[in-house]
């Protein structure tokens, strides 16, 4: 029988829950840390919780640089767009109290918005595969990322654009205005502002008592200091506008909060676990090939489980977090500055689980790694370097940053930060290595020159 993705959750829901923390100690996690956080400079959390029981929950650097403050446990971060879960929840919510369709389009929320409007529905918001395009760019982000507005309708209205990329449901392409539009969604469905809807219906029952959607200006309890990079030098973030990223991203919180979420979302104390599942489960495209998003949350394998997870990067904090349900480990890393050159989140978290699944990992040779080494032209016409530092492989792409090479299988591999593979094809007939470069449903072949 073949298990579909929807089964092997029921079954991990179920049936598993096998204690894999006790591969890695406490030391090795802190040596992970202490290699990129440095004790003066922007601070970390890493909390990691199994079967109810937290094993690991420290701090790192500091709080606030300029009066010495060291970063703790108890600290609140802006978690940026893991904010879309709330969101996304939000939605299933509501249309599990018969408030509306994920069959419901957005121009029947806020007419005109788009001349592709009718087509595009709030399932298509939800999985990122709307085809609108976004206005949070480099430009947005300098200029007016800092203008008031005085609903979430007004902002949509302001940062409209048109321009349709792609079909609905044609594939999946991140864009926070998907939900700026769900935020709003929520607003006229429920009848209650976003903020007090989340509030009321998840904060509240999940007795999240540090987590906050603040409004602007608003002081939020033992808030870890936001840094930047800017010419190589450490400085303030720059102020942004709250109600501009409503539903994208917006909500403050703490690591035990978020344990709190997800503890509420695997006992179904806040949607259904039918809808849960759903809401896991990689979307499926026009074409009928899978996306690696679901509603709010990424999908993917990693270390041969299903793994769930999201990050945020926003104005001076970043936040990963990683569930693997087959196992009932959770992995949360918060950071208050948002420049992956000095933290990165998902570096840490992803290090921190494949030192906890090193078991998994096959072994590998020298010999094995070298005849996948070289350079490769891809028949979309741009060429993929591979190299190896030791025993570590690497792929960049097009010249760009070497991003390194994950093993699950002797030619299968993950890589770091993006639910990105890549599979060596070896020849049977002589000719060059092959390799296939895959995300969700997108596939790019190429041989070694």
């Amino acid at each position: 029988m073949k298990l579909t993705f929807k089964t092997l959750l029921v079954i991990f829901f179920t049936f598993y829950a096998v204690n894999t923390f006790s591969q890695i100690k406490n030391e090795q996690i802190d040596s992970i840390i202490n290699n990129t956080v440095k004790t003066d400079g922007p601070g970390a959390i890493v909390f990691i919780k199994q079967k109810g029981k937290v094993l690991y929950e420290k701090a790192f650097g500091k709080a606030n640089i300029e009066n010495n403050v060291d970063m703790s446990a108890n600290n609140a971060f802006n978690i940026g767009s893991v904010s879309k879960e709330f969101t996304a929840m939000s939605v299933l919510q509501l249309l599990e109290k018969g408030k509306l369709s994920l069959e419901d389009n957005v121009n029947s929320y806020l007419p005109n918005y788009s001349n592709n409007g009718d087509k595009i529905k709030i399932k298509h918001l939800l999985s990122h595969t709307s085809g609108l395009k976004s206005h949070t760019d480099t430009i947005w982000a300098n200029t007016d990322a800092r203008k008031y507005f005085d609903s979430s309708k007004d902002a949509l209205n302001y940062f409209k654009k048109d321009t349709v990329q792609f079909e609905a449901g044609e594939k999946h392409d991140y864009c926070n205005v998907n939900f700026n539009l769900l935020a709003y969604i929520i607003e006229k469905a429920s009848g209650m502002e976003y903020a007090d809807y989340v509030k009321e219906n998840i904060f509240k029952p999940l007795e999240m008592t540090n987590s906050y959607i603040p409004d602007e200006g608003q002081l939020i309890p033992n808030l870890a200091t936001g840094y930047e990079l800017k010419n190589n030098e450490i400085v303030y973030a720059r102020y942004h506008s709250f109600n501009q990223t409503r539903g994208s991203s917006s909500i403050h919180t703490t690591v035990e909060d978020l344990s709190k979420w997800y503890e509420g979302l695997m006992n179904s104390k806040i949607i259904s676990r039918e809808n849960l599942i759903k809401a896991w489960t990689p979307f499926t495209l026009n074409s009928g090939e899978k996306s690696t998003y679901g509603y709010g949350f990424y999908s993917d394998r990693k270390f041969n489980k299903t793994s769930i997870f999201h990050n945020g990067f926003i104005f001076g904090y970043s936040t990963s977090d990683m569930y693997f349900p087959e196992d009932d480990l959770l992995i949360f890393v918060v950071s208050n500055i948002s420049d992956i050159n000095v933290i990165n989140t998902n570096t840490i978290i992803f290090d921190i689980a494949s030192r906890i699944y090193k078991s998994e990992v096959p072994e590998l040779t020298a010999d094995l790694l070298d005849s996948y080494l070289g350079t490769y032209i891809m028949k979309q016409g741009f060429k993929a370097e591979v190299s190896r530092e030791g025993m570590q492989l690497l792929i960049a792409v097009d010249g760009g940053k070497a991003d390194k090479l994950f093993p699950e299988t002797k030619t299968l591999f993950m890589v770091k930060d993006f639910p990105a593979k890549a599979e060596f094809i070896p020849s049977t007939n002589g000719g060059e290595m092959g390799i296939v470069l895959s995300m969700g449903p997108d596939r790019f072949e190429g041989i070694k020159e």
